[in-house]
């Protein structure tokens, strides 16, 4: 198999020398070209056409939004943005995902940092999982027949969904649809670096009428609200009373992943039995097909991404040859369903 052929685009020679050595050092990468700019990047990408493009955010001139817009309109290809920490840079980032990125990853540190190698192996991997993505400009909204369960009002008490690599985008477009009154929690886990956690939180609740907030021990849960999962902890479901509550789990999960899927599944499963919705969105690998198919085997109603709307479909594709899945739909269609389901 060839290289993964990367583009590297950063305004600071520095920054760009030191991206291009570490890309250049892990196998199976090689770094085909250099842009100092977005522009530079638009032209580099129509003309070298890299698997994947290393995107940096805050550019002059153009930057890295306006590059992506550019880029997914001209020559789609993959993109990962690969930004600092700066509230302005992770906001540009999510509205670069809202335009056709993949992935956002933090920059990696000097070499002498202690998170250096852990970090340029994130760079890594997430560059050669996302050179293999087929980039979808426009959303399929489905052919297939959209089948409803029908379910007796007000049986419903939450609504889990679990997502990796593409997940802010397909989250954004799915979650934005809902009107502010939509009578269900939801709670979400997001694969995604912990430091851009808070940043996707803001930038869904911007473009939804629903209340977007990272999940906090002891929340009780709330219709119309939407709990994302720290970066650091696992998310859970207990009940007090008549009252569903945020569990949240520090231990490790025998899951690599954490938070997980998995265990947000598990505990809906047990808490919640038939009275709960799970869905598998976009992402690589396998975390939450078990959960979602304890979550079937207690009654729920359980849905996977269809491949046509995913970025990535590892993770869908893992939850509909395990039987987990009652239903598989596009976004659209998913929305569809899920407001037939709860009564508005």
């Amino acid at each position: 198999m060839t290289d993964v052929r990367v583009l590297v685009v950063d305004d600071s020679p520095t920054v760009r020398h030191h991206l291009v050595g570490l890309v250049n050092e892990m196998p199976g990468l090689t770094v085909i070209g250099e842009a100092e700019d977005g522009k530079a990047a638009v032209e580099q990408a129509a003309a070298l056409q890299p698997d994947v493009i290393s995107m940096d955010i805050e550019m002059p001139h153009v930057d890295g939004l306006e590059a992506t817009r550019r880029i997914m309109q001209h020559c789609p290809t993959p993109i990962v943005i690969v930004t600092g920490l700066m509230n302005d840079q992770i906001n540009l980032s999510f509205r670069a995902v809202e335009a056709g990125a993949l992935a956002v990853v933090p920059k990696p540190p000097a070499r002498h940092a202690p998170s250096f190698r852990d970090q340029q192996r994130q760079l890594a991997n997430t560059l050669a999982a996302m050179a293999g993505v087929r980039v979808i400009r426009r959303w399929n909204n489905g052919t297939g027949a959209l089948t409803t369960p029908v379910l007796p009002a007000g049986r419903l008490e939450l609504v889990a969904i679990g997502a990796s690599a593409g997940g802010p985008s397909a989250l954004n477009r799915l979650l934005s649809k809902f009107p502010a009154e939509f009578g269900l929690p939801i709670l979400i886990v997001q694969h995604i670096p912990p430091e851009f956690t808070a940043g996707l939180v803001h930038w869904l609740d911007d473009t939804s009428a629903l209340r977007v907030q990272v999940a906090n021990q002891g929340d009780i849960l709330r219709p119309g609200t939407v709990y994302l999962a720290p970066g650091d902890a696992h998310l859970t479901v207990a009940r007090q009373g008549r009252a569903l509550t945020v569990e949240l789990v520090h231990e490790k999960y025998f899951s690599r992943y954490q938070p997980s899927v998995d265990r947000l599944f598990y505990s809906v499963a047990e808490t919640c039995g038939m009275a709960a919705a799970g869905i598998i969105l976009t992402g690589m690998g396998s975390d939450g097909v078990d959960g979602l198919l304890a979550m079937r085997h207690a009654g729920a109603v359980t849905f996977a991404q269809d491949q046509a709307s995913s970025a990535v479909f590892g993770m869908p594709a893992a939850a509909i040859e395990r039987g987990a899945a009652t239903h598989v739909l596009s976004l659209d269609r998913m929305y569809q369903a899920l407001l037939e389901m709860v009564a508005v």
